[in-house]
């Protein structure tokens, strides 16, 4: 982190207090008293200096809240720093977030974010803040120390992770056609209530958690839990994931490659529904000051507890391209190869696709929006239905994230996410809407 402080230090000590007069909180003895942004500021210091630090936080977080922009961007970095000394990095964080809301071409702020998220162990954030910063324009000293910060990049910390907790109205729980029959090469078939699209609303919880014991300066042992559920009340629809990844972080010059075993279990209505054994590969290589490259391939043996059809083997393989195109802006562009082998030819899928994401910064909030294009074959056509399976799916997902409000550091997050997916097969032919009303954290 030393070159990161560095960097920072090189450029202005903070952001500027502004100027003119403050109205202090009126005193009942003597009425009110008019304090100048400076007098508040020495006020501040004069707490920390005696340790009352709870006051010095008390009177930074009312001056986050002030009229005056300058005012309150200097409260909210003081503030900043004042939790990162009590040891509360994710708070610190979360106050130059909002600061980044109202000032996203403040260039120190940024870079200590990036730091605090370094530490924090969420490393793909520090790198994107990095982008960001970059893009704003550096001095040449500034930029060389950044980019040897870049380079060194790894993320220290033992333990962490994250988690999210939304509430999530679906069109479509299931993820089933709309039609009442299906063609069959015998006759039409008629479905059951389950085999229909069906509406809900559900709690979705997603997680992810992460130990590294470090071996050397520049390699790490990665152990990874992550879980994904969307439950519903009616139990028979829940759809619960567990995926477990263990390997070393290795950095190989500016390089930072993730060899992992895999172990997943993923359960159905309540029901084991599917295991999985095998491994992956992730590789992530910074670009430029700006953009980044990441690409993972996955290789995973997979066996289903109800219909051993479906069992086989599947290759993924993705790369996706990162670029920080302002300090209001970023993009990110990817693509996919998925194999799914089967022990019925007729349920073996090639899928390719790609999507494009964008985000930008307007009135201090993300915006952002997301497509995504995918085409997907059977080897052969199942003995039952006329047509091999060819699908063509659509994914188009928009939201809002509110950078500016944390409730005891949890984030909030809308998101809408529309899917059709057309298929030959209109048992697999379905269309969908989901909202999500979502609250993040890391930790």
């Amino acid at each position: 982190m030393r070159l990161l402080l560095i960097a920072a230090a090189m450029l202005a000590s903070a952001p500027a207090a502004a100027s003119g007069d403050i109205a202090a909180p009126c005193i009942a003895a003597s009425g009110c008293v008019r304090l100048a942004p400076a007098q508040l500021l020495r006020l501040v210091d004069e707490y920390q200096a005696s340790g009352r630090a709870a006051d010095a936080e008390t009177l930074l977080r009312s001056l986050s809240g002030d009229a005056d922009r300058e005012l309150r961007t200097e409260a909210r970095f003081r503030l900043a720093m004042l939790r990162e000394q009590q040891g509360d990095r994710a708070g610190a964080a979360g106050s130059l977030r909002q600061l980044l809301v109202d000032r996203p071409e403040a260039q120190r702020p940024r870079l200590e974010l990036a730091r605090m998220l370094a530490q924090l162990g969420d490393e793909s954030g520090a790198r994107r803040e990095l982008r960001v910063v970059s893009a704003t324009g550096l001095p040449d000293d500034v930029a060389r120390a950044v980019d040897r910060f870049s380079q060194a990049l790894r993320s220290t910390r033992a333990f962490g992770g994250s988690f999210e907790l939304a509430i999530a109205p679906d069109s479509n729980i299931n993820r089933a056609t709309a039609r009442e029959t299906v063609d069959t090469v015998i006759a039409p078939i008629l479905l059951d209530e389950d085999a229909k699209a069906r509406s809900g609303v559900g709690l979705a919880l997603g997680g992810q958690a992460f130990w590294r014991l470090r071996l050397g300066e520049r390699s790490s042992m990665l152990t990874r839990l992550s879980a994904r559920g969307d439950l519903y009340g009616r139990g028979r629809f829940n759809d619960i994931g567990v995926n477990l990844a263990v390997g070393p972080e290795l950095r190989i010059g500016s390089s930072r490659l993730r060899p992992a075993a895999l172990a997943s279990r993923r359960w159905f209505g309540s029901e084991r529904f599917s295991d999985g054994l095998g491994g992956s590969v992730n590789w992530l290589r910074p670009l430029s000051r700006r953009s980044q490259i990441e690409a993972e391939a996955t290789l995973i043996s997979i066996r289903h507890a109800r219909l051993s059809a479906q069992d086989g083997l599947l290759i993924d393989g993705n790369v996706a391209y990162d670029l920080a195109l302002s300090s209001r802006s970023s993009g990110r562009v990817a693509a996919r190869v998925t194999r799914q082998g089967a022990a019925e030819p007729g349920l073996a899928t090639t899928a390719v696709g790609g999507d494009m994401l964008l985000s930008h910064l307007v009135m201090g909030q993300v915006i952002f929006g997301q497509l995504g294009v995918s085409r997907l074959e059977a080897d052969r056509r199942l003995a039952l239905f006329p047509e091999r399976r060819q699908d063509l799916r659509f994914d188009l997902s928009a939201g809002l994230v509110l950078r500016g409000i944390s409730f005891n550091g949890l984030s909030p997050l809308v998101r809408v996410t529309r899917t059709i997916n057309q298929s030959t097969v209109e048992l697999f032919d379905f269309a969908r809407t989901r909202v999500e009303f979502a609250l993040s954290r890391a930790f």
